[in-house]
């Protein structure tokens, strides 16, 4: 479904706008949906979904990111990977996509896009963490 991965483009780049300004996410998504010339319904829906998800979660899903960073401070991070660091975790935690590996694997190619191939390593690396740690603690809470 080629319309998640223009999604969460769409939503990486106002998270981005979002990260530097400080302005109101839904008009900085306005902006972003105008600039980019976005008219498909299915991808206005599913970015504002991803970004609704990460601003209702926004405190747990940082204090996830800054639990599994290694050797690396959550301030320290660049625009890019911080808000692909958000907005994969809210996909994979509180979506429940149909492939989490496309998750995986567009957002590693968004962040490499952005910033580096270094970047993308990271970004893979901190996500897989956050992604195993929380299926096993779900898991262990639904058996239990």
């Amino acid at each position: 479904m080629r319309f998640r991965r223009r999604a969460r483009d769409l939503a990486l780049e106002t998270l981005y706008r979002w990260d530097i300004r400080g302005e109101k996410v839904k008009k900085l998504f306005e902006e972003a949906v105008e600039e980019k010339g976005i008219k498909r319904k299915e991808v206005i829906e599913y970015a504002e979904s991803l970004l609704d998800a990460v601003m209702e979660n926004l405190t747990e899903i940082d204090s996830l990111i800054s639990q599994h960073l290694e050797d690396w401070r959550f301030d320290r991070l660049g625009y890019i990977e911080r808000n692909a660091l958000r907005l994969g975790t809210a996909e994979l935690l509180y979506m429940n996509p149909p492939d989490p590996g496309r998750v995986f694997s567009d957002y590693i190619d968004l962040v490499k896009k952005y910033a580096d191939q270094k970047a993308g390593r990271f970004f893979n690396g901190v996500l897989s963490k956050i992604y195993r740690t929380q299926k096993v603690t779900s898991s262990v809470q639904r058996s239990g």
